[in-house]
């Protein structure tokens, strides 16, 4: 009697233009809450946003770099417009994976590759790229599904 194939998983290795971007289902399958670790980067205003991580209030937010709006909720917006744009959100001394993490969220979410993450973080592409492209998954940080 013959053994069932196994099902097949395609692996392709990154390169310095994949994009990555946080992944909520990550989040989700760990049990974790994106929401709550948002809330936890910015003591400032952390505080204020207690009431708002299960708000469903929605606000507009314009991306400074795109001109895109998008509806997000209160608790985003806050992290958008204040926290991502204090200056020690990102320092040197944030690690890199984190420093990652941090600038996929100051751009909400939107999929950067790791020469545009380079230069938002101040580390080298490469070593960005080497962090993100093993079999663990930092963070839900991941490579864009092309399909």
């Amino acid at each position: 009697m013959s053994r069932p194939e196994a099902p097949s998983t395609t692996y392709i290795k990154p390169t310095l233009d994949t994009q990555f971007q946080i992944d909520p289902a990550w989040w989700e399958q760990s049990e974790r809450d994106l929401r709550v670790q948002m809330q936890q980067l910015c003591e400032e205003h952390g505080k204020l946003a207690e009431d708002d991580i299960e708000s469903d209030e929605t606000v507009d937010w314009v991306d400074p770099e795109t001109g895109e709006v998008s509806v997000v909720d209160r608790l985003a917006y806050i992290f958008l417009s204040s926290c991502s744009q204090q200056s020690e959100f990102i320092t040197e001394r944030t690690s890199l994976i984190d420093a990652v993490f941090r600038a996929l969220l100051a751009t909400n979410n939107r999929p950067l590759t790791p020469v545009q993450l380079a230069d938002r973080i101040g580390r080298p592409a490469d070593m960005i790229l080497r962090a993100l492209s093993g079999r663990r998954i930092y963070k839900g940080i991941r490579p864009v599904s092309s399909s």
